[in-house]
């Protein structure tokens, strides 16, 4: 074959070659960066494109900023995973790179079905409003492998007839119905008693660093003075994340609510160290 075999690349590693300026790769890293440059930059033009002309698109790329900001104030910068444990989530040029990948996939998939006014088969809360992609691989969902089909289908006349309205309203609801089992299945082992008193264990021990933390910096103010922090809201029922030390609470004195993202200074009301207590008021918006 005149097809190189694929190169197998880790999102760090993607990363690096992205970034590097080093003469000394090998061959074969040497020609994976010429391709991830000319992939990265064709791929970021679109995506630009698209944030700008794409309400859908923007929404969900400032959701991503907030879960990458929250996260690296839970996480910090240079411990963060790529399977989302205990909070992780980053956006490297690799991650990024997938990312609009994906997008660029789905959202010529649903243009082209649209085009052709063929129904297009979704699960609930993926639609285009949210900027939910389509039919995108690996197939990890029943609704990837029913959305390909309906396009083989309607777009190459492959695999038989295209599913009528009602058969894709019936994917989407078996879709739904999956979902809402899988989450509730995840829900209930997340609060079975071991696993619920080890990350409850873990969360405390994480809340009296972080709160040791700031009896430090609160030791050192002079007498008489607020204790102010600046803190993060994650969207979240008026959830706020402590800036420097990765501490979640919830604020009081909030008239309505804190937007995502929402950079705010909060004063501590209480503060117990000891018993990983923390009780914070809204100070003033900073945005």
């Amino acid at each position: 074959t005149i097809i190189q075999k694929p190169v197998a690349l880790s999102f760090e590693e993607a990363t690096e070659l992205l970034e590097s300026h080093s003469d000394s790769l090998s061959t074969n890293a040497k020609q994976a960066k010429i391709l991830l440059a000319v992939l990265d930059r064709n791929i970021s033009l679109w995506k630009e494109h698209r944030l700008q002309n794409n309400e859908a698109a923007q929404k969900r790329e400032k959701r991503l900023q907030v879960r990458e900001m929250v996260a690296k104030e839970m996480v910090g910068k240079g411990s963060m995973r790529d399977d989302g444990a205990r909070g992780s989530f980053q956006r490297s040029r690799g991650h990024r790179l997938v990312d609009s990948a994906l997008d660029l996939y789905g959202s010529t998939l649903s243009s082209l079905l649209i085009r052709v006014k063929a129904p297009i088969p979704r699960a609930s809360g993926n639609g285009m409003e949210r900027g939910g992609r389509l039919g995108t691989a690996p197939l990890r969902r029943y609704i990837d492998g029913v959305a390909q089909r309906q396009a083989l289908s309607v777009l190459c006349n492959y695999g038989g007839p295209p599913m009528t309205r009602k058969e894709c309203s019936e994917a989407n609801k078996i879709a739904t119905e999956a979902i809402n089992k899988i989450n509730n299945l995840r829900s209930s082992k997340k609060t079975s008693s071991d696993v619920k008193s080890k990350r409850a264990s873990m969360k405390k021990n994480d809340n009296k660093k972080g709160l040791r933390m700031l009896e430090t910096h609160f030791a050192k103010l002079e007498g008489g003075q607020k204790r102010l922090v600046s803190a993060l809201s994650t969207g979240k029922e008026n959830e706020i994340v402590i800036s420097g030390v990765g501490i979640l609470t919830r604020c009081d004195g909030v008239q309505g609510t804190l937007k995502s993202g929402e950079k705010v200074l909060v004063q501590v009301t209480k503060l117990d160290a000891q018993n990983g207590a923390l009780n914070v008021r809204l100070e003033r918006r900073k945005d």
